[in-house]
């Protein structure tokens, strides 16, 4: 990083007699086809992102991390807080819709390859965004404390508990001991305010400034650019104001709901996750635990490393293009069908 820094100052330096500031990249013209919507999915989640943060901060004000008062504290939000029930509505569907975008963001880089060299590491970043975003929505649906968070949490815990080596400490890690109790959900409380969100901050930021210092990708018939500001900064709130109206518009629809209080003594029959763990969970119910587990962790450290698969196999003279279609539309059905599964059992 710190050459490719140093060699971005050379060049501009050189063109331009003078050496740039962080604020010239940030600011420096956009090419065109950044005005196309397919091109616009990585800003709409970092929009989401700025919305989670700020409702979250306000739910944090009643919200009491213990496992007498969890419950209550979020019907207090959803029945008895002048306009909490929105507040959470928002928060819930913002990482809904963050999550939904980042997907239809990382299927379009796919498609597009606009992974490859020099945009390694723009992949690997926002890969790792993905993935701490995936964290936020399971440390979050945890901390709801209703029958249905209550035992989704202990089933996801227990499997991780069964992996080889990494699984006992990995448990004891969450829980804060053997079993679920009250270190459990003040940890997850912790990792759901504090450490993810920090992580998550400083992932997003780094992302877009590889992506500034490193370019974009170039596109078939986008020719020309258009500047940072005002051009692209007004598309840009536009989008952001479209999301809250949308935003609004689904929480005044459908408004959150509360399942009944968590019961220590009997499993709940239904511990289906949110829909973006719909499949994973399928996966992991239709096969044996530890195979489950390190199959979905073996596909997502080659999710991670995925342009240097890329690289390699093109050097082999494999029709990358084509595979990436194929591979591209069998995971869709796959997790597609999955979902449907989850939906009928």
């Amino acid at each position: 990083m710190k050459s490719l820094v140093s060699q971005i100052h050379v060049k501009s330096a050189e063109q331009d007699g003078k050496t740039k500031t962080w604020i010239d990249y940030i600011q420096k013209d956009l090419p065109q086809h950044l005005d196309w919507w397919p091109y616009t999915l990585g800003a709409i989640p970092l929009t989401l992102f700025g919305l989670l943060v700020a409702t979250g901060l306000m739910l944090t004000f009643y919200y009491v991390p213990s496992p007498e008062k969890a419950y209550e504290s979020v019907e207090q939000i959803t029945n008895e807080i002048y306009l909490g029930w929105f507040v959470r509505g928002l928060h819930k569907f913002s990482v809904d819709l963050m999550i939904l975008f980042l997907l239809f963001h990382v299927i379009r880089v796919f498609l597009t390859r606009a992974y490859r060299a020099p945009g390694e590491l723009k992949w690997v970043t926002g890969s790792i965004v993905l993935f701490v975003t995936f964290a936020m929505g399971f440390t979050g649906y945890s901390l709801v404390y209703d029958n249905v968070s209550y035992w989704g949490m202990t089933v996801v815990t227990n499997m991780l508990g069964t992996l080889p080596i990494v699984g006992t400490p990995l448990l004891h890690l969450l829980r804060g001991g053997e079993e679920v109790s009250a270190n459990t959900l003040l940890r997850l409380y912790d990792l759901h305010t504090k450490l993810l969100p920090v992580l998550l901050a400083c992932l997003v930021l780094g992302h877009v400034l590889v992506v500034r210092l490193i370019g974009f990708a170039d596109v078939q018939g986008s020719r020309g650019y258009h500047p940072f500001y005002p051009e692209h900064t007004l598309t840009m709130s536009a989008i952001a104001v479209g999301l809250l109206v949308l935003i609004v518009d689904l929480v005044m629809i459908f408004p959150p709901t509360l399942g009944q209080p968590a019961n220590l003594q009997e499993v709940a029959v239904d511990v289906s996750p949110p829909w973006y763990f719909s499949a994973p969970y399928m996966w992991i119910t239709l096969l044996p635990g530890p195979v489950a587990l390190w199959s979905l962790f073996g596909g997502a450290v080659v999710f991670v490393v995925y342009p240097f698969i890329d690289k390699e196999l093109s050097k082999r003279g494999w029709p990358m293009a084509i595979v990436n279609a194929v591979v591209g539309t069998l995971v869709v059905v796959a997790v597609a069908t999955l979902m449907i599964l989850d939906t009928r059992m």
